[in-house]
C-alpha cells in the first residue's frame, strides 16, 4: 500500500514522502495513529493544506528532542538488581524499566524510543540506543550490577579492556614504521655504495671519473655492468 507520511521515520522517509509499506503496517499502525494517509487523490490534496502545520510541528518536536538529548547523552545509567552467583538476573531489564528510570528523573522517554542491542538478563554493561526523532538520537550504556560498588568495578574493568584492545594496534603500527624506516636506510646505503663503485670504475679515456654516475645513477650502473662484462671477456 502507498501512503503519505505525516511524520518523519528513520529508514522510511520524511514528512510528505509517498512510500510503499505492507498493508498490515499501514492499517494497524500508520493510519490509525495518524502518522500517514492512504496515498489517493483526495488525501494528496488534504496533505497540501496541512503541510505547513505539520512541518512546524515537526520542527518543535526536533527542538524539544534535542533539549531532552542534552539531559541524557552523558548520563551514567546504573541499575541495581538481584542476581544469582553466576550473574543471572532474577528477571530482566526491559525498555519499559529504562523509560521508568528516566521518568523518575522527570525526563520523558517512551519505551518505544529505546532500543536494546541485546536482551539484558545478566549483570554487565550493555549498549542501548535512544531515538527521540528520526533525526535526533544517541547511544548510551547501562551498567547492571548487584551493588554500587560492583557497578564501579565493572566500569573500571570495561575501561581497562578497551585500553588493552587499543594498545596493540599502536605497537604494531610503530613496529611497522620502524621496519619500513630501517629498510629505507638499508636501500639508501646500497644505492650509495653502488654509485661510489660506479665512480671508481667509470672513467673516460684519460682516466678521469665520469660525472655520469652522479647525474644519472641508473645509467651509471648499466655502464658499470657493461664495463665489467667487457673486462671478463678480455680475460
Amino acid at each position: 500500500m502507498e501512503v503519505i507520511l505525516l511524520e518523519s521515520f528513520d529508514r522510511l522517509g520524511e514528512i510528505g514522502d509517498i512510500v510503499k509499506v505492507k498493508n498490515g503496517f499501514a492499517r494497524n499502525y500508520l493510519i490509525p495513529q495518524k502518522k500517514a494517509l492512504r496515498a489517493n487523490k483526495e488525501n494528496k490534496d488534504k496533505f497540501l493544506k496541512i503541510k505547513n502545520d505539520l512541518l512546524e510541528k515537526n520542527k518543535k518536536i526536533i527542538e524539544e528532542s534535542k533539549l531532552t538529548l542534552k539531559k541524557i547523552e552523558k548520563k551514567e545509567i546504573i541499575f541495581i538488581r538481584n542476581a544469582s552467583d553466576n550473574g543471572q538476573l532474577y528477571g530482566s531489564v526491559s525498555p519499559k524499566d529504562i523509560a521508568n528510570y528516566f521518568n523518575e528523573k522527570k525526563i520523558s522517554i517512551k519505551p518505544s524510543n529505546i532500543n536494546l542491542h541485546s536482551s539484558i538478563k545478566k549483570i554487565g554493561i550493555y549498549d542501548l540506543s535512544i531515538k527521540l526523532h528520526a533525526d535526533v538520537g544517541c547511544n548510551l550504556k547501562i551498567n547492571v550490577a548487584t551493588s554500587e560498588e560492583n557497578a564501579k568495578k565493572q566500569k573500571i574493568e570495561l575501561e581497562t579492556e578497551i585500553k588493552k584492545t587499543n594498545e596493540p594496534t599502536k605497537t604494531v603500527d610503530n613496529n611497522q614504521n620502524e621496519i619500513e624506516n630501517k629498510s629505507k636506510v638499508k636501500m639508501d646505503d646500497k644505492i650509495s655504495k653502488k654509485i661510489d663503485t660506479s665512480k671508481e670504475i667509470i672513467k673516460d679515456s684519460e682516466g678521469n671519473v665520469n660525472d655520469l654516475s652522479i647525474e644519472n645513477p641508473e645509467k651509471a650502473l648499466k655502464a658499470e655492468e657493461s664495463q665489467t662484462s667487457s673486462i671478463e671477456e678480455k680475460k
